[in-house]
């Protein structure tokens, strides 16, 4: 039997990063909803080690679960969005490199993240024309039999943080092979020649995380950093994403209940004056119907992240959670934003960010 409760440990890295948010980020998050983005934050998060949930704690992680991370990830997107979705792509890269990656490449790329000495970890895979379709990648890698080093020339989307981190892992494609089977992984530490990031996407919300296109030209990588063996990088890839759907679920719940909560409280506040309109009922069973929809979601998100530490395939688990708690949590927003009433229509209201930072979680 699969239990969703969580375990002491569990328990503590939650109440850590609840702790975080609630005490620090929370301060700043109406700063970085307005574009400065959350470098600080995530040094605190690296301190902490929340950028390394899961890593061992030999390399500085906190040897913790999918379902730790779900948790964590719930509380610190529910206070600053942008925090979290860049301390997930820097979770992700970390626990690729744990699972997929040689001794000698965790023992140097994982120390790395967690200490947060250059921000965080990117993940590059999407490309212009190839965002859900990544099979299709034409990003290259070249192998250089003289320098004994792969030559990577492409560009990349939409890749957060991809102009702040210490590590980025890269997908590229190393042979003909048909689609999937042509494609490797490669770990680039930054600064390196090659590697340059364009100007910050102008986004409707997570304002206070950066999202940017690569340029690889010439970009010059080791053969000790790639990934797995040449033709695994689409199945890591691949695994990144069912847990990355864990995460994206978790931190759509937590968004949706940051306007439920702020909601709430501004009927409170209103007191007897939805009473006296006969809207009263009405507003508590909107309140409730959002309530049980995030409860519900809570339970696909913290399921699949328990068959996923079962060493269960959470494929359609995972993609399940993700895309129920996104469309949840943007319900929740959007009902929630008419529940508090007009003063939630100012933009730095936390029903207003809420909804503007959660719309991309149905897309991402």
């Amino acid at each position: 039997m699969i239990e969703f409760a969580p375990n002491d440990h569990e328990t503590a890295i939650w109440q850590r990063a609840q702790t975080y948010a609630q005490d620090v980020l929370a301060d700043r998050a109406i700063a970085h909803d307005g574009g400065f983005v959350a470098t600080d934050s995530l040094k605190d998060l690296a301190k902490l080690g929340l950028l390394t949930v899961k890593a061992d704690e030999k390399h500085g992680g906190l040897g913790g679960s999918s379902v730790a991370y779900a948790g964590a990830m719930r509380a610190v997107a529910k206070v600053c969005p942008s925090t979290a979705v860049m301390m997930a792509t820097t979770n992700m890269v970390a626990e690729m490199v744990g699972k997929f990656g040689t001794d000698e490449q965790q023992a140097r790329f994982l120390p790395l993240l967690s200490r947060g000495e250059r921000t965080a970890g990117a993940f590059a895979l999407s490309e212009p024309a190839f965002g859900s379709d990544a099979a299709g990648l034409q990003c290259r890698a070249v192998w250089d039999e003289a320098s004994g080093e792969y030559v990577l020339d492409g560009g990349k989307m939409w890749i957060t943080a991809g102009d702040i981190a210490g590590v980025t892992l890269i997908m590229a494609r190393t042979s003909d092979a048909a689609r999937a089977g042509g494609i490797s992984a490669f770990l680039v530490q930054l600064p390196v020649d090659g590697y340059s990031a364009g100007r910050h996407e102008k986004k409707m919300g997570l304002r206070g995380s950066t999202t940017v296109a690569l340029n690889l030209e010439g970009l010059r990588v080791p053969v000790a950093n790639r990934l797995a063996d040449e033709g695994m990088g689409f199945r890591i890839a691949m695994t990144a994403l069912d847990s990355g759907r864990c995460g994206i679920g978790a931190q759509a719940v937590g968004m949706g209940e940051a306007a439920l909560e702020a909601a709430v409280k501004a009927v409170k506040a209103r007191g007897k004056a939805d009473k006296i309109a006969g809207l009263g009922q009405s507003t508590d069973f909107r309140i409730a119907d959002v309530a049980t929809r995030l409860s519900a979601a809570w339970l696909m998100v913290l399921r699949a992240s328990a068959l996923k530490d079962a060493g269960k395939r959470v494929t359609r688990q995972a993609a399940m959670a993700k895309v129920f708690a996104t469309e949840a949590a943007n319900f929740a927003c959007q009902q929630m934003l008419e529940v508090a009433g007009p003063e939630a229509l100012n933009n730095r209201s936390a029903v207003a960010r809420a909804l503007r930072d959660v719309r991309v979680s149905r897309i991402y």
